[in-house]
């Protein structure tokens, strides 16, 4: 069992523990999305969709859906069976980055600071 609780550690991991860790996540965790904040999905996915009408990529269902995938995954991180609201939030910050960055300069600016507050929210304690 390793006991380093300081998240900023600059010990790595070792691979063996990381291996078990990956196994057991994978084997027994299957996290539910039940109990997420499924408003939260619903309106960042609206609002995306009313800004990629007037420019930039448009969005689908299927990003939804990796929002959906993303919230699972960030809780088989933390060993949990069900999703929490922090996972979703999560889910939507770091969708959010990685969507925006693929937009064109202008765009990006603009949804930038339109989704300010969901790129914010998984950053406060």
């Amino acid at each position: 069992v390793i006991e380093d609780t300081n998240c900023a550690s600059p010990n790595p991991l070792p691979q063996s523990v990381l291996k078990q860790y990956i196994y057991y996540a994978r084997n027994f965790c299957q996290p539910r999305v039940t109990h997420i904040d499924d408003h939260l999905i619903t309106r960042v996915y609206t609002e995306l969709r009313q800004e990629s009408k007037q420019g930039g990529l448009p969005i689908t269902v299927r990003h939804m859906e990796s929002l959906i995938r993303l919230t699972e995954a960030n809780a088989r991180i933390h060993l949990r069976n069900y999703a929490t609201e922090e996972d979703t939030k999560a889910a939507v910050a770091f969708f959010l980055r990685c969507f925006l960055q693929t937009q064109k300069y202008s765009a990006r600016t603009a949804l930038n600071s339109k989704f300010r507050r969901y790129l914010d929210a998984d950053k406060d304690p």
